[in-house]
């Protein structure tokens, strides 16, 4: 199957990126309990998929919080990177593996919670709204999908880029060249939830953390 563009876009990106820089991020990383796990916590969630893994340092950090954690990247690379991380500090690493988004592969309901970090933000709204849709399914009833959606800043405004009738940042040339972002706003979040409630746990200039609780 071909790939679209924005699946090209991170397949390169994990590629190519410097082992240096991913052990840079992971250092640096903070580990201390956030608002997800606050979430997660309060909730009694105990097996969590991380969906768009990346390296995998928050998978790492999940663990290091006492949840069970799967996943999968759309990348590979991504995935071998994640599976390395977790099996250097004692965590298994098996169940994580390459799927879409839009096509995780799981069983119905097969979690407590998923969470998504900057991943529906680099989808065509189109696609998000599909993506959130996957995701609330291999949720058991009474869960969670946690989602991160950043806003734009000057960086994302000063790349070459086109802005689509639906609001889609698509990179054109320079260092994201086939990148997509969409920058979510309040009202368009409701789109998002397929009859799910949700609450808006985090708001500030960097973006949301959104919490739905499927039904």
């Amino acid at each position: 199957m071909k790939e679209n563009k924005d699946e090209s876009f991170w397949n390169r990106t994990w590629k190519s990126i410097s082992p240096e820089r991913t052990s840079a991020y992971i250092e640096n990383f903070d580990m201390t309990q956030d608002d997800m796990i606050d979430i997660l916590t309060k909730k009694k969630a105990k097996h969590i998929c991380d969906a768009g893994c990346g390296c995998g340092i928050y998978a790492l950090k999940l663990a290091h919080h006492g949840f069970f954690v799967s996943g999968f990247d759309i990348s590979a690379d991504a995935v071998s990177l994640t599976k390395k991380l977790l099996s250097e500090h004692g965590y298994p690493a098996d169940d994580f593996k390459q799927a879409d988004v839009l096509f995780t592969e799981y069983e119905d309901k097969c979690f407590d919670a998923v969470l998504a970090r900057d991943v529906i933000d680099h989808m065509p709204i189109k696609k998000g709204i599909d993506a959130v849709k996957e995701l609330k399914r291999i949720v058991r009833p009474g869960g969670s999908v946690l989602l991160t959606l950043d806003s734009t800043d000057s960086e994302y405004e000063s790349e070459p880029h086109e802005i689509t009738d639906e609001g889609d940042y698509v990179f054109i040339n320079g260092k994201w060249n086939g990148m997509v972002f969409h920058p979510y706003s309040k009202n368009e979040i409701i789109t998002l939830s397929d009859g799910m409630e949700y609450r808006i746990i985090s708001s500030d200039d960097s973006g949301y953390i959104v919490v739905f609780t499927v039904k």
